[in-house]
């Protein structure tokens, strides 16, 4: 039951019973490690991978910057574990992140982390033609736009989150890269955890009571997630956050190959929240009318008034209900 206050402080969070257990693993259909990029920058690459479910839908989720695949474990629940006879969940690590390596290659960009992608869908064995039903959100947005447009014969419906064709703002590229490396330079774990959930979800999330009603708001709950990741899982290395942090800096999807992702590939959602801290949602308004130019995408945009960057934590029932109505219809045809 909820405490009559809140937040709670740090200490009480890393004290509290839920702590220990607070994300829910499940036990994959398949699980294990794809060699990809051979004869590529930094190859051959390890990617960590899991599958879950056994359905027609074959779901392809693409993580952002420095986030591991457990960050996807609320869509795996939704989507692999209790609508499993539906929907096929492919998660996995990134290179740079979790259990995948983290090649000193000359740099990683959105493109060769595609290639990623596609190889690893190729290593599962989901190689038909319009199979591939790909989310990606912010960076790994960044990478499904790079997988729709160099392989869109694969590709039955792309779910684009809280993510740009190009990073433009008022602030030099170099403070963007500065915001998203501050929120794991070395400091205070209670100065991290501020930062972060700061950048990623809404002052009125925050503040809110818990969603599952355990502890007293949101803000606690993603605290004591990110110290039950902190023990559970991998350490993340700084090089794998830089070289990812520069390929999401360095990211260019122009008008021609926008349109290009319109004219081939037909059904496109592009969601994002209006308080976005990460990546202005006026970003999502380019890819709407890039790949509108294509004239045969049927661009479905979502935007969530007053909603933060992790929509998929923050919206999480709307989210999730939006996402499955996409890919079923799309999959329907």
């Amino acid at each position: 039951m909820a405490a009559a206050r809140g937040p709670l402080t740090l200490d009480e969070i890393a004290q509290h019973p839920e702590t220990a257990n607070v994300i829910a693993r499940y036990e994959p259909r398949l699980k294990g490690f794809a060699s990809v990029a051979q004869g590529r920058s930094g190859g051959p690459i390890s990617i960590a991978y899991e599958v879950y479910g056994n359905g027609p839908i074959h779901l392809v989720w693409i993580m952002g910057l420095n986030a591991p695949k457990i960050s996807w474990h609320r869509q795996v629940k939704y989507f692999g574990v209790e609508r499993r006879d539906m929907f096929t969940c492919l998660v996995f690590d990134n290179r740079g992140v979790g259990d995948s390596g983290v090649p000193w290659a000359l740099r990683y960009t959105t493109c060769e982390m595609a290639k990623d992608a596609l190889e690893l869908c190729d290593h599962v064995g989901w190689t038909e033609k319009k199979q591939l039903h790909v989310v990606g959100v912010s960076m790994g947005g960044m990478i499904a736009q790079e997988l729709a447009y160099a392989a869109p014969e694969r590709i039955a419906s792309l779910t684009l989150q809280s993510t740009a064709a190009a990073l433009v703002s008022q602030i030099p590229w170099y403070q963007h890269l500065a915001r998203r490396a501050y929120m794991i330079m070395p400091k205070t774990l209670h100065a991290r955890l501020e930062a972060t959930k700061r950048n990623i979800f809404s002052d009125s999330w925050l503040a809110a009571p818990d969603d599952l009603g355990v502890f007293p708001t949101n803000g606690d709950r993603f605290v004591s997630e990110e110290l039950w990741r902190m023990k559970e899982l991998k350490a993340p290395v700084y090089r794998g956050f830089l070289l990812q942090g520069l390929a999401a800096t360095w990211h260019y999807m122009g008008e021609d190959r926008l349109k290009a992702i319109g004219s081939n590939v037909k059904h496109v959602l592009v969601c994002t929240g209006t308080s976005d801290q990460m990546i202005e949602y006026t970003h999502s308004d380019v890819l709407v009318a890039g790949i509108s130019a294509g004239g045969v995408a049927e661009v479905k945009k979502r935007y969530f008034e007053g909603v933060g960057h992790a929509l998929n934590r923050e919206t999480l029932e709307e989210y999730n209900k939006m996402v499955e109505a996409f890919v079923t219809s799309a999959h329907q045809g």
